[in-house]
This record gives C-alpha cells, sequence and structure tokens, in this order.
C-alpha cells in the first residue's frame, strides 16, 4: 500500500540567493575572489582570518592580490602574539557589516553620479568596545570621516600605531595595484572603495586588561551597476545617521548580488 506521506518539496538551492533560506534570512559574505558570487561553505584564510573562500580554486586565484593584505593583517597578529579577544571581535564586526560598509561608501563617495570618485577617498571610522549578544556587534563607532589616504596616514601617526608605516609602504601601493588590476579586467565596471577601521579600547565599556589599539584596512568591492541601481531617495538621507543606527541597533544590511 503507498504512504500517504507528502513527499517535501524541492527546495531551490541557488547561489544567486534566489529561494534560499540561507541569503533570505540575513546578512552574507560572499568569496572574497570578486568575479565569484558564492556565499556558501566559506572558509576563512588560515593566515590572516581576513578574507573568505568557497573553493581552493577561488583562493589561488586571488592570491597575487590578497597576499599584501594578507601579509599586513598576519604581521599585525604575529605583533600581538595571535589573535586577542579584541582583534577578534573586530574581524567578526566586519564580517556582520560588510555590506553595511559597502553601502555607506556608495553613498558617502557619491558613486551613483560619479564612479571616478572611488580612489578619491577614504572612509575612516573609529571604534571602541561595547557589550552585545552577538559576537560581530561589539563595537560602537565613536567617529567617522572621508579622508584622503594621505590623511589617513596623519591619523595613524596620530594614534602612534607602529603598523602606519607598513601601511604607507606596503597596503596603499597594493590597493592601488589591486585597483588597477580588477579595473582593467571588468572594463572598468568593478574597483575597490576603501575603509580603515581604527579601534580603541576607550569608553564606558573599555575591555579589563591592556589592550593595545589595533586598525584594519578592508578592501569593498564595489559594482558600477549596483551603484547607478541605488534608488535617488537612499542619496539623499543622511548616510551617516544610517550608519550609526544600523551598526548600533545590530541591523546589517543584506547583500544584494550583482547582475
Amino acid at each position: 500500500m503507498p504512504s500517504s506521506k507528502k513527499k517535501a518539496p524541492n527546495r531551490r538551492d541557488k547561489t544567486d540567493g534566489t529561494g534560499d533560506e540561507e541569503y533570505e534570512e540575513g546578512a552574507v559574505q560572499f568569496c572574497s575572489m570578486h568575479e565569484c558570487s558564492n556565499y556558501r561553505n566559506l572558509k576563512q584564510c588560515g593566515r590572516c582570518k581576513c578574507a573568505t573562500y568557497c573553493s581552493v580554486e577561488c583562493q589561488r586565484k586571488h592570491w597575487a592580490l590578497h597576499k599584501p593584505l594578507c601579509d599586513f593583517n598576519a604581521t599585525a597578529l604575529n605583533e600581538t602574539g595571535g589573535e586577542n579577544v579584541f582583534q577578534r571581535s573586530l574581524r567578526n564586526w566586519v564580517v556582520r557589516f560588510d555590506t553595511t560598509l559597502l553601502t555607506a561608501c556608495i553613498r558617502a563617495l557619491k558613486l551613483k553620479y560619479d564612479w571616478e570618485n572611488v580612489g578619491k577617498a577614504f572612509l575612516v571610522l573609529s571604534l571602541e568596545p561595547r557589550p552585545h549578544p552577538n559576537a560581530g556587534s561589539r563595537w560602537r563607532i565613536k567617529r567617522m570621516d572621508l579622508v584622503s589616504p594621505e590623511t589617513a596616514m596623519i591619523v595613524m601617526d596620530e594614534l602612534g600605531m607602529a603598523i602606519a608605516s607598513q601601511y604607507r609602504d606596503s597596503i596603499l601601493p597594493m590597493h592601488n595595484k589591486k585597483r588597477e588590476a580588477v579595473r582593467e579586467s571588468s572594463g572598468g565596471t568593478v574597483d575597490y572603495a576603501a575603509v580603515i577601521l581604527m579601534a580603541t579600547n576607550t569608553g564606558p565599556d573599555a575591555l579589563e586588561g591592556e589592550h593595545s589599539s589595533t586598525m584594519r584596512f578592508k578592501p569593498v568591492d564595489v559594482y558600477r551597476s549596483v551603484a547607478a541601481q541605488m534608488a535617488f531617495e537612499e542619496y539623499e538621507e543622511d548616510w551617516r545617521q544610517d550608519l550609526m543606527d544600523q551598526v548600533h541597533n545590530d541591523r546589517p544590511m543584506k547583500r544584494a548580488i550583482p547582475k
């Protein structure tokens, strides 16, 4: 006698997010290889713990571009004897608010109107610890600025960050080379904006013990098509306040798949 139990409907499982609960229900991070839009089975780079890849193949393809930033972040970890609580919570924050930072860059730089603004300024965020049940939301924004790469260098020097010289000598040249490569391969439709996160153990919720100030340089891949499709209303609103609200209310944005 045939069973009366109904078969479960076939579940769609697509890497474009259509009909996929993993994509629909929350913020997701994509493979760091800019030509890949996969967001499933991502694994961190074991050396710097910054980039994430869906496969060894993507990691190999991206290595030439990733290596300088990998060296930079791995050096920062080694200088402190490995990743401590301070650095780990910052890494988790960057992952959780990846798309929030992307959207802030598009709006702040007005890329819908002038695509060439991508490299003219960096988004610099000053962060301090805060308590939160979600491991990816344990930072609050103290200050945010759009500054030139040269001004970012001055700010780091003022904070006494030992890593500043490596930023000047290695990271900035690497970032510019990375931008040139991706613009050439995409015909000018993809580029990298930049976010600099400066975290200090200050404020009413400062962590116990000694925690040296740290920074994280985050290239943000921006697609001209995504910037062009952003609604005009979003440009008219206060991007700074929206960024603060999304972070402090723990409402990270969900990333759209580039078309």
